[in-house]
């Protein structure tokens, strides 16, 4: 199976995977082509995607962490404000995620939009269950993450429809009234005696930033337990990747790069490790390109394959990522019509024409750490001819004397000029046509807003996983045109 964009969608595609309404309702089965009609109603509901058969993929099989069963119950219970129901789901929850073992959440959003609430918390009871059981919670502590997953936004059920809801950017007032709900969530379960502390606490504080800036108290750091750390990651999550009406949906690697990015600061950086750890950022089932034009569709994602995964390509043929000999190949998500092999072989052409080869493609490294710069030339100095600065001067000059990388990696804390500056000159300099990212320690907020506003590339926290990192440097080059 491999999935879809709804908006590209045709009829005559088999449904690999049957879509349901909020009521556990069928209404495209397994093995039913797509009709005008179909396609229509599915996005009038406001349904993302789905998993179709093409011939190619139909092997990939994409299973969820939880039976369809267990997921309707849980999302009736939320439906109803029943706290008695979800205390009976979250167990049975556990011990259907237990039976499993390790699972990878593979499973692309299949909500409509009038779903979302409900739907939401189940899936955050879910990717927070996953993730506590990564970072060694027992069983009773499991029910306890997972109780505190469906209930934490049971404030939201008593928020007006409209401003939930609504398309556009939310007045001041409205947000400040957003902000009411995990009080209200809290408010209804805190007289419950046989509902643990620790849930109480997570739901209440599960909008609390670890930098101090959240709500509704402004607690930072230790003052947050490790129960409504991971609920915040889990909740952060789940609506970045979900499509709303006012906005579409984060791609996971999306998601991931914006995680990270935040780690440290809105997120407890222990927790985000963990869940990239056991959330793909290339799903299975979903299409990909490659940095040398080919496209293929994500077979399998393990611990191991989670940056790297293995491919189906349009030929029938595997690639396994991780594998030394790909390992310079980047990868983007796309979404698309099943592919044309012909026009693949077209494109593939077209691509080596034009690419820029391997020894020609330049980094620079400017880093006042030599350790720093020598762990970069180790990662991708076989890959790349690199130019290593110590200072953002030299590399000022070395602008000014006609050089000119296809990418500028830089450390915000230069011992003699901000790295923020030397971004803006780079802009400046070359009037914007080389790509620049930033490689630091730092994880203040106002930092990461600066880079983005000044169109960073990406924002790589240390310590960083090394397949990460290559992945970044090729994707960014992939889409510049500077690639091997």
């Amino acid at each position: 199976m491999k999935y879809i964009s709804m908006q590209e969608a045709y009829p005559g595609m088999k449904v690999a995977r049957g879509l349901k309404d909020s009521y556990g309702r069928v209404l495209v089965g397994v093995g039913i082509p797509l009709t005008e009609n179909y396609i229509g109603k599915l996005k009038e509901y406001g349904y993302p995607g789905a998993y179709i058969c093409d011939g190619i993929t139909d092997d990939i099989e994409v299973d969820d962490a939880i039976s369809p069963e267990l997921r309707m119950a849980g999302v009736e219970s939320v439906k109803k404000q029943d706290v008695d129901g979800c205390m009976t789901v979250s167990k049975q929850m556990v011990v259907e995620i237990l039976d499993k073992g390790v699972i990878s959440l593979d499973l692309m959003d299949l909500r409509s939009y009038d779903d979302y609430t409900f739907a939401h918390s189940v899936n955050v009871a879910v990717i927070s269950a996953i993730v506590a059981m990564a970072m060694g919670f027992n069983e009773e502590e499991l029910e306890q993450i997972v109780l505190a997953g469906l209930l934490h936004d049971l404030g939201k059920l008593h928020m007006p429809t409209e401003i939930l809801n609504k398309p556009g950017r939310l007045t001041p007032e409205e947000f400040d009234k957003i902000k009411e709900h995990p009080v209200i969530s809290y408010e209804l379960i805190k007289d419950r005696i046989d509902i643990p502390a620790n849930v109480k606490n997570a739901v209440l504080f599960h909008h609390e930033n670890v930098d101090g800036t959240g709500y509704p108290k402004g607690l930072q750091g230790d003052e947050l337990t490790k129960f409504a750390k991971i609920l915040h990651v889990a909740d952060a999550y789940d609506a970045l990747v979900s499509k709303r009406p006012y906005k579409d949906p984060f791609a996971p690697s999306e998601t991931a790069e914006y995680m990270m990015a935040c780690s440290g600061v809105l997120f407890d950086t222990d927790v985000v490790r963990t869940l990239l750890k056991y959330v793909p950022l290339y799903p299975k089932a979903t299409n990909v390109r490659l940095s040398d034009g080919r496209e293929g569709c994500v077979k399998e994602n393990t611990m191991n394959h989670n940056l790297r995964p293995i491919l189906i390509m349009t030929d029938g043929s595997e690639l396994d990522l991780s594998l030394r000999e790909n390992i310079n190949l980047a990868i983007e998500p796309i979404e698309g019509a099943p592919l044309d092999i012909v026009e693949e072989q077209r494109r593939i052409q077209a691509f080596t024409k034009n690419a820029i080869k391997t020894s020609k493609v330049r980094i620079a490294i400017v880093d006042s750490n030599a350790n720093n710069r020598e762990a970069l030339l180790n990662l991708l100095g076989d890959n790349y001819e690199m130019e290593m600065f110590a200072t953002g001067k030299d590399f000022i000059n070395y602008l000014k004397d006609g050089g000119k990388p296809h990418l500028v990696i830089l450390d915000i804390r230069l011992k003699d000029v901000s790295g923020l500056e030397i971004a803006a000159k780079i802009k400046d300099m070359t009037k914007g046509s080389v790509p620049f990212m930033f490689i630091t320690e730092i994880r203040d907020k106002r930092a990461i807003q600066i880079a983005k506003s000044i169109n960073a590339q990406g924002y790589v926290l240390r310590p960083f996983d090394d397949n990460f990192m290559r992945t970044e440097v090729n994707r960014i080059l992939a889409r510049w045109g500077a690639t091997h």
